[in-house]
């Protein structure tokens, strides 16, 4: 070096040790333009010289008060330290310097910025010095440590790349202080920047692969956390870390159990990109275990004799390769517990996630699973019930998946004991997604058994809403996996799909019952559900019979039997031998008062229904003496109270709904059988019956009840009418059934008035043809003068009703009727009707006598 250069150099330290700040500065200046500008076109030994000469005085410029000083002097040290080559000598002032600058505990160095590019020189010293730089290791721990925790988030970043460069570096001595870096690393692990969260996940695989692997106890958790994190980035860091760890880790094979939920995990990842790259690495992980296995006899037996796809696998699924298969089946049972606890956690996202692994799991262990379904099955039918919809999907799923590789006969064992000590919509729902994922062969010898347990009182007698979801969802799965096999059992699931169709209040139900009864129909090649009924519904009336006269209105078998009269009417038409025994049971005097009540309306609406032809039914017959023995007339009885009124109401409906359809019957036996009427009820038994009735009827006309009154009136029309047609009325029942008609032409009721009159007309519409007018005078007398008196009345509608019947009556004896209008002709106000009465009455006679 020549000497004006020496003598340059020499001022410029002087100028570096003075107290003028700024002479300072642009003695720094000058170094890193001028002296530093030539320094790659000089010599080896001209450089050294240079360093020789600035070296101290810049290094003791770390320490100057002025930032802009310590931020070049950082500048022209890096610059030297990259350009010279390896020497102790040359870091031996400038890291101590850094440790008490950086690493004490009370921070030294105030400037962010500077703070930042101290890092930057000391990542830059480990790039170059690699593993020569031992003696500064303990420095770097000091500093980094530090450093790593630093406020100024770009420091934060520099010392994670620096810890990762530190750890490729010098391996071995960072193993043994791998843990001194665990702690301050974790604590950005939280950190509000996407990016500095990244880098610390990234550099904490760093630690982990050179350092002690034990530290994966520490570190398992805190990554767990970021599998939850919001940015992509961060998560797919996560995953490659953790990829990594489980291909390089030294001691790998004895934490699979801590790595596999990590990686795992992002298999069901939200991002696409995520998803593809964890499993893109598990399969990786999976070959590597298998390359690195072939040694083991056992293991190699498995390779080469286990097929590669299974006949009846999960659809649009790629099976895991055997290594995979291999990892999570020594491992699953160290999972279970905690898989166990974080399905019921009270964040959201951890059940989800535990819930998704659960899958992952299952499709990864396959049929080793069966061993650990008796500490899976609780957790898994809490979950079921959880509110988030996310986590029951992911374990129904995961049942679903154990139904492909459990064989039905062994899990029946395990599921089936479970639902019966105590069956909640969630053991069902587990049952029957387990179902679904059945196969058809293995199944199908299990039918009966499960048929059987499915409807057992206890198990398909439920009205809550989910628990017959479920039960339905059950009986889904078997129709669907086992298809005509499920013949075999078609009465037991009849009976729990009709069980849960007749015991449920909501649509939903209902329609999913109706929808698996046309499956069921169906497989059994019935074209409609009326055919189902027809071969099952008689089960279902029999298993009933038992004590029907203890039912309370919320018991099972009453909800049962009236979802028999009302879904399974045509079938019920063939079983009526079981029917009345229930309704003479049921509607006894000593039953409970509403299902008596609700009985007899059930037996209105039933008869009102009808709609088989009766002429020639002995069966109906049969069926329609019964009941009005044992059922209406005895329901017709009075008694004190209100629930005994309403029975009497109902009762007399019955009768009015029986009666109906006999009437209906035979005039469509009229219209077919020229003229010539057919009741399905014999003169004798009608005798019988008219004779019991009739003074019941009038009875009940008195009721207190405007519909007992009105329901008698229509009843007492409809005997009549038969009567008739049968010839059985004789004119001493009209004379008896005619002033108690009358009565109520002045009820306080018009609906009971209007059937009065509309009775009246009846009753004497039906007249024996040898009817003795002059015998009968007054008995004609007192109907006309009572009914007369009524075409003065406010009401319209039933002074319309009383021309009209009176002009009936008219028939009878029109003389009497004109005697009678003319001589109480004034205190009448409608004359106009009067006159229409007179004027009938007189073209009456005229054809009389014509």
């Amino acid at each position: 070096m020549s000497q004006l250069i020496d003598m340059q150099h020499s001022k410029i330290c002087s100028f570096l040790q003075t107290e003028d700040k700024l002479k300072r500065k642009n003695a720094l200046q000058e170094i890193l333009k001028n002296v530093l500008m030539p320094l790659e076109t000089l010599d080896e030994k001209s450089s050294l010289e240079l360093w020789e000469v600035l070296h101290r005085p810049v290094v003791r410029i770390l320490h100057d008060q002025a930032e802009a000083c310590r931020d070049l002097a950082l500048d022209i040290l890096k610059k030297f330290l990259l350009y010279l080559p390896c020497s102790d000598k040359n870091i031996i002032y400038i890291i101590p310097i850094m440790t008490k600058r950086l690493g004490s505990q009370e921070l030294i160095e105030q400037s962010e910025e500077v703070r930042l590019k101290c890092v930057i020189l000391l990542r830059a010293i480990v790039f170059k010095y690699q593993n020569k730089m031992k003696a500064y290791f303990e420095d770097y721990v000091t500093i980094l440590t530090r450093t790593v925790t630093d406020k100024y988030p770009d420091v934060k970043k520099e010392s994670c790349y620096c810890i990762c460069d530190l750890a490729k570096a010098i391996p071995s001595d960072f193993y043994s202080r791998s843990e001194s870096f665990i702690k301050p690393i974790l604590i950005n692990i939280s950190h509000q920047h996407y990016k500095i969260r990244t880098i610390t996940v990234e550099t904490l695989g760093a630690v982990l692969l050179y350092g002690n692997s034990k530290l994966i106890e520490s570190v398992s958790g805190p990554l767990a956390e970021r599998l939850f994190d919001q940015s992509g980035a961060v998560r797919t860091a996560v995953i490659e870390v953790v990829g990594k760890w489980m291909t390089d880790l030294k001691d790998r094979y004895s934490w699979w159990y801590k790595l596999l939920p990590l990686l795992l995990t992002g298999i069901n990842d939200v991002v696409s990109e995520i998803r593809e790259k964890a499993t893109t690495l598990w399969m990786s992980v999976g070959e590597q275990y298998m390359k690195e296995n072939e040694s083991d006899k056992k293991f190699k037996d498995k390779m080469d004799f286990l097929p590669d796809d299974l006949p009846h696998y999960p659809p649009n699924i790629n099976r895991p390769n055997l290594g995979c298969r291999t990892i999570v089946q020594q491992n699953l049972s160290k999972l279970i517990t905690a898989i166990s606890r974080e399905l019921t956690d009270w964040m959201a996202d951890i059940k989800v996630r535990a819930a998704q692994l659960l899958c992952i799991l299952v499709l990864n262990v396959e049929q080793d699973v069966t061993q650990h379904i008796p500490k899976l099955l609780s957790p898994m039918i809490r979950a079921c019930n959880d509110e988030d919809k996310r986590v029951v999907e992911n374990i129904e799923m995961a049942a679903e998946y154990m139904g492909y590789f459990v064989p039905p006969n062994i899990y029946c064992d395990l599921v089936i004991p479970a639902i019966e000590e105590n069956p909640t919509p969630g053991h069902l729902k587990i049952f029957a997604a387990i179902l679904k994922g059945s196969m058809q062969e293995t199944l199908a010898p299990e039918l009966l058994r499960i048929g059987n347990f499915l409807q057992e009182n206890y198990i398909c007698q439920s009205r809550k809403f989910l628990y017959q979801i479920e039960l339905l969802n059950s009986c889904r799965s078997l129709l669907n996996v086992c298809k005509e096999d499920c013949n075999k059992i078609a009465d037991q699931l009849f009976t729990v799909i009709f069980t849960t169709l007749a015991t449920s209040t909501e649509l939903l139900i209902k329609e999913i019952a109706i929808e698996l009864l046309e499956l069921q129909a169906k497989l059994e090649n019935f074209e409609n559900l009326n055919q189902l009924f027809c071969k099952h519904i008689r089960i279902t009336l029999s298993a009933i019979q038992y004590s029907p006269e203890s039912w309370i209105l919320h018991s099972y078998e009453f909800y049962i039997f009236q979802a028999c009269l009302t879904y399974a009417k045509t079938a019920s038409y063939e079983n009526l031998d079981l029917i009345h025994p229930i309704f003479k049971n049921t509607t006894n005097v000593d039953g409970d008062k509403k299902v008596r009540m609700k009985q007899y309306i059930l037996l209105s609406e039933y008869l009102q229904q009808w709609d088989k032809p009766l002429i020639n039914d002995t069966a109906f017959i049969d069926f329609a003496n019964m009941i009005l023995e044992t059922v209406i007339i005895p329901g017709l009885t009075w008694a004190a109270g209100r629930s005994a009124e309403a029975i009497r109401t109902a009762s007399v409906c019955c009768l009015c709904a029986l009666l109906n359809k006999i009437v209906d019957n035979c005039e469509e036996d009229e219209n077919k059988m020229h003229k010539q009427k057919k009741f399905v009820i014999s003169v004798e038994h009608f005798g019988w019956l008219f004779e019991k009735v009739r003074p019941i009827l009038i009875k009940l006309m008195e009721d207190d009840a405007f519909k007992t009154r009105l329901y008698s009136l229509q009843a007492m029309c409809l005997v009549i009418n038969i009567g008739q047609e049968m010839g059985y009325i004789k004119e001493d029942h009209i004379h008896q059934i005619s002033p108690e008609i009358l009565t109520h032409l002045e009820d306080s009721h018009d609906e009971v008035r209007l059937a009065a009159i509309e009775a009246l007309r009846e009753i004497w519409r039906v007249l024996p043809k040898d009817y003795d007018l002059s015998f009968s005078y007054v008995h004609i007398e007192y109907v006309y003068t009572k009914t007369l008196t009524h075409l003065d009345d406010p009401a319209e509608k039933f002074q319309k009703q009383t021309l009209d019947c009176l002009i009936e009556l008219m028939k009878i004896h029109p003389e009497l009727l004109i005697e009678k209008i003319q001589s109480s002709r004034s205190n009448f106000i409608n004359q106009k009707a009067l006159d229409q009465l007179i004027t009938s009455a007189q073209n009456s006679l005229k054809e009389k006598s014509s």
